[in-house]
């Protein structure tokens, strides 16, 4: 009929200890979750760094004879003994020549290469200026390049190219003797004929690299 006064104590306590743990838990679980915040917000930096070398002055001139589709290594041009071509009465070498001009600087100058020569003559007299094509052209790859400019041997005197030109390329010269076709050859270039004295022409090329 009537409960006993000690068990409702009993029961309160018992509500009174479970609050408390509840309590205790969720201050807990709050402590932990201000621990992890506080944890994500920390930061470190560590330095990155490398140093490049300086490279200057550094030329390369590579000479290539080209015969049809083969190239091979040469150390001179040198179109031998010409060859005479009956049907259109002129005389043709068996070869042409590629020399590829490299620039190994990245100092940030602005450097220029210049291209000069010396006479391809017989004597005083007689020259193949006149007869031999002189073709600049930027290479953006062995096989893909786009011409620049085309002379006479004669007037390549003093061609020169600076780094901004040539930009994502290199310099490629080719040499090669008048043939008399169109759009061969570049202005005042005309073949070697009969008109030409038999005898070995002699001349030279120079590149240079300046500053």
């Amino acid at each position: 009929m009537f409960e006993n006064n000690n068990c409702k104590t009993g029961k309160s306590i018992k509500e009174v200890i479970k609050m408390k743990n509840m309590l205790i838990c969720v201050v807990l679980v709050a402590a932990v979750f201000c621990a992890t915040s506080a944890w994500a917000a920390a930061s470190q930096t560590v330095t990155v760094n490398a140093t490049v070398p300086t490279m200057t002055g550094g030329l390369t001139v590579t000479v290539s004879k080209v015969t049809g589709t083969v190239w091979t290594t040469a150390s001179t041009i040198s179109f031998g003994t010409l060859t005479w071509d009956s049907i259109n009465k002129i005389f043709l070498p068996a070869s042409y020549y590629a020399v590829d001009v490299g620039v190994t600087d990245n100092s940030g100058t602005v450097w220029t290469l210049t291209h000069t020569r010396v006479s391809l003559q017989k004597d005083a007299t007689n020259n193949l200026n006149g007869k031999v094509n002189v073709s600049f052209n930027k290479q953006t790859s062995s096989t893909v390049g786009t011409e620049l400019a085309k002379y006479s041997f004669g007037n390549s005197q003093n061609i020169a190219y600076t780094k901004t030109q040539l930009t994502g390329g290199w310099l490629r010269i080719y040499y090669g003797i008048g043939t008399g076709e169109a759009g061969n050859d570049a202005t005042g270039v005309t073949p070697i004929g009969l008109d030409t004295p038999a005898g070995t022409y002699t001349g030279s090329v120079t590149i240079t690299l300046t500053p």
